[in-house]
């Protein structure tokens, strides 16, 4: 035994770390399912819940703020936010949900030499799968109210929105979940951060109000205006991706990576001690 832990000793870090991900993928997955599965335990309605609350919002929100949105009809309106809801609840559950992803893994971290990544990929399989929920449930509104897209090469963008949103909220994951091992304080900040970005974002407010020129920065400052726009153009448009959002989310997602990567490399398994 002692042979083969030399051996693997040799080995360059990034084989050795590689080799660690492949070892530990089944207790990833495992933790995946038991997310879900405590999620909606004793729940009647179960994965539904993933749809009813969304939809509940944008109804309700659609029903008073749809008198001001002259530009939409109600149930078009409430689609716009119903959208809104699902793809900045990814967002929001990368926040959040990131700052646990490695204080909850606490007993297995202190007992086995696991890498912290298996936990952070976690966070976002388990947001995804959510999402796919809330997906099918925006699917499903379209078609009821009359609005679903002709099946066409739009919709094929939708899988490649779910690789991108993989892509944006994994570094967000590993920042967060560093962070608030190392410093408490940040979960009050994300807080105040999170709903800041919720207002700031067009998940009500129509997206043309991000025409104006006093606003038209924030069309490269907040990543989520894109983000949206990637979900909403393809489903709710039936339109192709615009350049400048694939130009935004890509500067967006190579700078959260930048950001991640020295996040993760400077505290190293300092976190342990964190925790």
């Amino acid at each position: 035994m002692s042979y083969v832990n030399i051996q693997e000793r040799r080995l360059p870090f990034a084989l050795r770390y590689l080799g660690d991900l492949m070892s530990y993928r089944h207790l990833c997955w495992n933790l995946v399912g038991s997310d879900l599965r405590s999620r909606f335990r004793r729940s009647q309605l179960g994965v539904l819940w993933a749809v009813i609350q969304p939809l509940a919002i944008a109804l309700m929100i659609a029903a008073v703020w749809g008198v001001l949105q002259r530009s939409f009809g109600y149930w078009e309106f409430a689609l716009y936010v119903f959208t809104g809801q699902v793809a900045f609840a990814f967002f929001a559950e990368a926040v959040q949900g990131g700052q646990h992803a490695l204080l909850n893994a606490g007993g297995f971290l202190r007992q086995a030499r696991i890498p912290f990544f298996i936990f952070q990929v976690r966070t976002v399989a388990s947001s995804i799968m959510m999402f796919m929920f809330s997906f099918v449930g925006v699917l499903i509104f379209a078609i009821g109210i009359g609005h679903m897209q002709t099946l066409g090469p739009n919709l094929l963008l939708v899988p490649a929105f779910l690789g991108v949103a993989v892509l944006f909220a994994l570094p967000i994951v590993i920042i967060m979940s560093v962070m608030a091992a190392l410093y408490r304080d940040v979960q009050h900040i994300s807080a105040l951060f999170e709903r800041a970005i919720f207002l700031i974002s067009p998940v009500m407010l129509p997206r043309e109000v991000y025409l104006e020129p006093q606003l038209r920065f924030l069309e490269y400052a907040n990543p989520i205006v894109s983000f949206l726009d990637l979900f909403r153009d393809p489903v709710m448009h039936g339109r192709g991706w615009d350049v400048q959002d694939i130009i935004v989310m890509g500067a967006w997602i190579t700078g959260l990576w930048a950001i991640a990567m020295i996040t993760a490399t400077s505290a190293g398994r300092k976190v342990i001690f964190a925790l």
